[in-house]
C-alpha cells in the first residue's frame, strides 16, 4: 500500500511538473508572439518612414533638377543678351557712331558732326542745327 502510495504521489509530482513547465512554455510562447507582433508592427513603421522619405528625396531630387533647369535657362538667355550687347556694341563701333557719341559727351548731335567713315576716307558728316518751333509741337 505505502509504495502505491509512493508511486501515485511521484506521478501526481510529475503531472505538476508537467503541467507547470507547459504552463511556462506557453507564457514563453505567448511572450514570443507579442514579441514577434512587436517587431512585425516596428518593422511596417519603419517601411513606412522609409517610404515616405524616399518620396521625399525623390520630391527633393525633381525639385533640384528643375532648379537646375531653370538656372541653365537663365545663364542661356543671359549669354544671349550678352551677346546680342556685344553684336550692338561691335556694330555700333563699326560705324563710328559711338566714338561721334564719347566726343560729342553723349548728348545732343545738334550743329555737331558725327563720326561715320566715307568712301574716301573723311569721317565727318554734318547734322543740320534744329531749328526752335514756336509751336512746340502744339496745333
Amino acid at each position: 500500500m505505502r509504495s502505491v502510495d509512493r508511486t501515485v504521489k511521484d506521478l501526481q509530482a510529475q503531472i505538476d511538473r508537467r503541467e507547470k513547465s507547459a504552463q511556462l512554455l506557453n507564457d514563453d510562447l505567448n511572450k514570443s508572439r507579442d514579441k514577434v507582433e512587436r517587431l512585425l508592427q516596428t518593422i511596417d513603421e519603419l517601411q513606412a518612414s522609409d517610404s515616405s522619405s524616399q518620396l521625399s528625396a525623390k520630391r527633393a531630387e525633381r525639385e533640384l533638377r528643375e532648379e537646375r533647369e531653370k538656372a541653365l535657362r537663365l545663364e542661356r538667355e543671359v549669354e544671349g543678351l550678352r551677346a546680342a550687347s556685344r553684336e550692338r556694341e561691335h556694330s555700333v563701333r563699326r560705324s563710328g557712331t559711338l566714338a561721334a557719341l564719347s566726343d560729342n559727351g553723349g548728348g545732343s548731335r545738334r550743329g555737331s558732326s558725327i563720326g561715320v567713315p566715307s568712301q574716301n576716307g573723311d569721317v565727318k558728316l554734318e547734322v543740320p542745327v534744329r531749328r526752335s518751333s514756336l509751336s512746340k509741337g502744339f496745333l
